[in-house]
């Protein structure tokens, strides 16, 4: 298991972050420490003038469900860093390879897509943050199985 110890640690802190942000995301919807993020993605969709009263309903409920979809996906990415990937069990690998993966392909894909590059951005930051000590650890992790 020798050499994992501070990749784990990372991930485990990359991820509680992760779910920081989403219970962020969750509570403040479109306000607060959100707002920056959020008036870069409404503008994309509305110019400057902001969205309509039926979309802003619309937001405090996707920011909440997607807020929670976020900070459940980071809480649980933490307790496979803290535990299996602690153990050196492959399939904690494996998971967390093709979790990351999918995210990031389906995620980045549709802000590309419909424009909204600062939510790309913030994927390809964390994409490195998630990914790249996963690529350091790969030989070790599954050695010990």
């Amino acid at each position: 298991m020798g050499g994992i110890g501070l990749w784990r640690w990372w991930l485990v802190l990359v991820s509680l972050a992760v779910c920081l942000f989403g219970l962020v995301m969750a509570l403040a919807g479109t306000g607060g420490p959100m707002e920056f993020f959020a008036q870069r993605i409404d503008s994309v969709f509305w110019g400057q003038s902001g969205p309509p009263p039926g979309a802003a309903a619309f937001q405090r409920w996707i920011y909440g469900a997607w807020g929670g979809t976020v900070a459940g996906w980071g809480l649980m990415m933490a307790f496979i860093a803290w535990v299996p990937l602690g153990r050196a069990e492959r399939w904690a690998r494996n998971a967390w390879a093709a979790s990351l993966a999918l995210w990031f392909v389906v995620d980045t894909f549709y802000s590309i897509y419909c424009g909204v590059w600062i939510n790309a951005l913030l994927n390809l930051a964390l994409l490195v943050a998630m990914g790249l000590p996963l690529v350091f650890i790969w030989r070790r992790v599954g050695s010990a199985v």
